[in-house]
């Protein structure tokens, strides 16, 4: 000990001196005048790591990472090292973030939490991983959306690897912290918060101190566990304990299972192997004595900070031995443990493994209830093995941690010298090379940031006007709209999956066909589709403008810093101002990413035209349960589509409401295209033979029918008016003339007829039309009320509903879909005005980087960049640079400080 003492004593002057001189070095180049970009970084790196193995000379902290598989009694044998029942112990995983235990004055816990960029970071690399298509924020993304992700992943041969990986691990997490969003984002940045030890609980107790750390709050009427997803927001957990006694110096932690199925908790496990002193790898020799691989790759493969193997320090606790069937098989299993984790697996030293049970230890010491434990290691004559760990892990800290620390000490004081040595051979020529940054050029190119902000605000303006004049958005997803929506009976397809829900269902081909079973399948699965599809494209769209308008402010941003043609470092230096531009939005900005946004306004719509069947209660049930929506939705449906240049008449868009309710309830006013090809070739037909039988007569000039030549156009008006010239033949009304008789006249003999242009003519003919299609109209009257005008279209659709077969069902579905195209088209996609929110985001964004550029903080950053990349910018200007006085006399104090330290570490 005297030994070591001395030679402690001998590093802890070293690397004090040369912590004051990394501070000293700092100070002088506080503007990084000399010391810049990766040499910089390299010696704050040195910084952290000598001014670490400092503390832990100067202080005796001794770190221990328990780890293991879970339900392994971790959390068990780390109360036990620490007399106190802190730690979770329950059946079920329990610990799910990393909790630190430390010698204290008083029992006292305190948990502290994510901020929302640091959960974000997180959550963004946990959707990378799971391959999702966008970085979505994680207050943006939805369950559902995620949901639908997974699935299609599940459902992709090609994506199978991906889910068999990730399903139940990574992608369980993101659905848990989807579903308890709310509460996470409630404990975002929130302050820490202290718990006094009777706060704690006891073991089988349920408490908000361990709800942080565990996640379980109760138990069901059943006994099933209620969880919550706080632990997600948990950054770390601290609990300082007054019972270490002369264990004072130890720091525990408490990390999460090697087979934990969240990838941030094993990340957290090998961060801790690495950092900590010594390992204790809890196994259950009572039923499960051999090592598992996850066990193994992590303990063999894995070396700490100091390049020292995490086996040279590692202790295996065989814990649970009381569980074992009898004394034999106890004794047999920790032979069989110490022989894998020694001369199998050479995972630990022989004197390192130690057998027992925790719980054994906690009864003894009446921290838990019960005897079962404690009174079969009595009867098998064996011991608990917590004070025989306690002993060996003394004198580990006692002897070989010295060595440990030892070797750390050389390494780091070895790497100093040599960063030290370097500087001092490279400021103490008096020659400045390219990497030194120019004082004169940094100050010239900061000086252009004020021309940038102005720059920045002049491109966002061009840029925000050219949305509002193309309305881009809008106006592509009207073009894809058949894309987006396609119909059931189209070459996408949609009949595939018709055969697999008859396949699904073992439709008997020579029974009656369920058509009502295969509708409601069908359509469930479409509702899911066509939302996702539209999502996805207004999507993409949305993040492909983003990146324009982000690509144009990247490049005058470095047009106006002086971009010289000939840099090589080009695309460099776009990804910099990139990055430089995203810290700007950490606070306060965010992506254009309007995924909820566009489902909240198209998924009533499409519930209610694809999910509900067409003619059923639920869809009359749902329209009235979204009334409010719907009717905004109708306002939208009957304006002009260029309503700046035509007056609009808000009481005539109250009355077309209930023609868009006719649409929806009972397919009134369709002109889809199966119907108008059939009835207009009715009419058409009809026209050609009222033609071949007055053809004397026409010629001669008794009749006008010429005049509809072709007739074809004016088969399809009629039609789309509501005429069908073959069933008006029957109509017997006026006189006993056939009603289409008394029509023809009033169409073709009027007395004016020829006075008439042709022009006139037409206007004639189609005023005549519309007037008859008002008169047959099948809307109610106005003044009868919304509700029971719905309730006439229902009760109209259940009458005239044919679904008898399955060419009606796919002509109804079609049908629908058409309705959901064109409603869509002329209302959703106002309604949502993406061009709105990308425009009110953009503008957002983009102010918020000019005001960050201009700030302390944001000041600071960019001038960071500048002399990051002063030289990247303008690689001709440091040919010509000569050295500058501030420079030197910076250069000349650094060199003066490296000196003085090296001259006294030789002395």
């Amino acid at each position: 000990m005297t030994e070591w003492e001395n030679e402690k004593k001998a590093f802890v002057e070293k690397l004090s001196s040369a912590d004051k001189t990394f501070e000293e070095i700092f100070k002088i180049d506080s503007e990084g005048l000399v010391i810049q970009g990766v040499e910089r970084e390299e010696l704050h790196q040195h910084y952290e790591a000598n001014k670490k193995i400092l503390n832990k000379l100067q202080s005796r902290e001794f770190t221990v990472a328990v780890v293991g598989l879970e339900k392994a009694g971790k959390s068990t044998l780390g109360d036990a090292l620490i007399k106190s029942m802190v730690l979770p112990e329950y059946s079920e995983r329990c610990t799910y973030t990393t909790t630190e235990i430390r010698s204290g004055d008083k029992d006292i816990a305190e948990i502290f939490f994510y901020s929302r960029e640091e959960f974000n970071r997180n959550f963004k690399r946990m959707l990378g991983e799971v391959k999702y298509p966008d970085a979505v924020d994680f207050s943006a993304m939805t369950l559902e959306t995620f949901k639908r992700y997974w699935q299609a992943v599940e459902t992709d041969p090609e994506q199978r690897g991906l889910f068999m990986l990730h399903n139940g691990t990574t992608a369980e997490d993101i659905k848990a912290m989807l579903e308890g969003k709310q509460k996470i984002i409630s404990l975002f940045g929130k302050p820490s918060k202290k718990y006094e030890k009777s706060d704690w609980g006891d073991s089988d107790e349920f408490t908000e101190f361990k709800s942080f750390i565990t996640g379980m709050s109760g138990k069901n009427s059943d006994g099933s566990v209620i969880r919550e997803p706080y632990p997600y927001a948990v950054k770390n957990v601290i609990i300082q304990s007054t019972e270490l006694g002369e264990m004072d110096h130890l720091v525990l932690y408490d990390v999460p299972g090697f087979d934990s199925p969240t990838e941030l908790h094993k990340r957290q496990t090998e961060e801790m192997l690495k950092e900590s002193d010594a390992i204790i790898l809890v196994t259950n020799a009572g039923d499960r004595p051999n090592l598992t691989g996850t066990q193994l790759d992590m303990l063999r493969k894995g070396q700490d900070r100091d390049g020292i193997k995490l086996s040279a320090k590692c202790f295996v606790f065989g814990n649970k031995i009381d569980r074992a069937v009898d004394y034999q098989t106890a004794k047999n299993n920790l032979a069989a443990l110490t022989n894998e984790a020694v001369n199998k697996y050479q995972i630990a030293l022989s004197n390192h493994i130690v057998g027992g049970s925790a719980r054994a230890y906690l009864e003894k010491e009446n921290l838990l209830s019960g005897d079962v434990a404690s009174k079969t290691i009595a009867d098998w004559d064996m011991v608990d093995g917590i004070k025989i760990l306690q002993e060996k892990m003394q004198d580990y800290y006692d002897n070989d941690r010295f060595e440990v620390l030892k070797l750390r000490a050389e390494k780091t004081l070895s790497d100093t010298r040599e960063i030290l040595q370097n500087m001092l051979e490279r400021y103490s020529g008096g020659e400045l090379n390219n990497d030194d940054a120019s004082i004169e050029i940094i100050q010239v190119i900061q000086s252009r940031l004020p021309q940038f902000v102005e720059k920045a605000n002049e491109v966002t303006k061009i840029y925000t006007n050219k949305i509002i004049a193309e309305s881009p958005f809008t106006n592509s997803l009207k073009d894809e709209i058949e894309k987006i929506y396609p119909l059931v009976n189209d070459e996408n397809g949609h009949n595939k999956l018709i055969e697999k829900v008859e396949l699904s269902l073992a439709i008997d081909p020579d029974g009656i066909y369920p058509t009502s079973a295969v509708n409601a399948n069908i359509r469930d699965k479409l509702s899911k589709d066509f939302i996702e599809n539209i999502v996805v494209s207004a999507s993409k769209l949305t993040a492909e403008r983003q990146k324009i308008l982000r690509r144009e402010l990247i490049n005058s941003f470095l047009e106006i810093m002086g971009l010289e043609e000939s840099t090589s470092y080009k695309t460099e230096l776009e990804n910099s101002v990139d990055k430089l531009f995203d810290e700007m939005l950490i606070e306060g900005g965010s992506e254009c990413n309007f995924n909820s946004l566009v489902e909240r306004f198209v998924t009533t719509l499409i519930q209610t035209l694809i999910l509900n069947p067409f003619a059923a209660e639920e869809r009359c049930d749902k329209v009235k349960a979204t009334l409010a929506e719907l009717v905004a939705l109708s306002v939208y449906y009957s304006m002009p589509e260029k309503s700046a240049e035509t007056e609009t008449h808000f009481d005539d868009i109250g009355k077309d409401s209930v023609k868009f309710f006719a649409k929806i309830l009972a397919h009134e006013g369709i002109e889809t295209a199966a119907e108008i090809e059939v009835d207009a070739t009715e009419n058409e037909n009809f026209l050609r033979k009222i033609y071949e039988e007055n053809k004397e007569q026409i010629c001669k000039g008794a009749s006008f029918a010429v005049d509809f030549l072709p007739f074809g156009k004016w088969a399809k008006l009629l039609m789309k008016s509501g005429i069908n010239l073959a069933e008006m033949k029957s109509d017997k009304t006026i006189k006993g003339r056939d009603k289409l008789d008394y029509k023809i006249e009033e169409i073709f003999y009027s007395s004016d007829w020829a006075k008439l242009s042709p022009e006139q003519r037409k206007e004639n003919i189609e005023s005549v039309i519309k007037k008859y299609q008002q008169e047959n109209s099948t809307s109610q009257a106005d003044d009868e009320s919304l509700t029971a005008q719905l309730n006439n279209l229902h009760e109209k659709a259940k009458k005239t509903q044919r679904m008898k077969n399955k060419s009606d069902m796919i002509a109804i579905l079609d049908t629908d879909i058409e309705i959901l195209r064109d409603i869509t088209a002329k209302s959703v996609l106002n309604a949502i005005g993406l061009e709105r929110a990308f425009i009110s985001v953009v503008t957002k964004n983009v102010e918020l980087i000019r005001e960050h550029l201009q700030d302390e903080k944001g000041g600071k950053a960019f001038r960071d960049w500048v002399r990051l990349n002063a030289f990247k910018l303008m690689p001709s200007k440091f040919e010509s640079i000569i050295e500058n006085k501030a420079i030197n006399e910076n250069r000349k104090a650094i060199v003066s400080a490296v000196r003085n330290v090296l001259n006294k570490w030789e002395i």
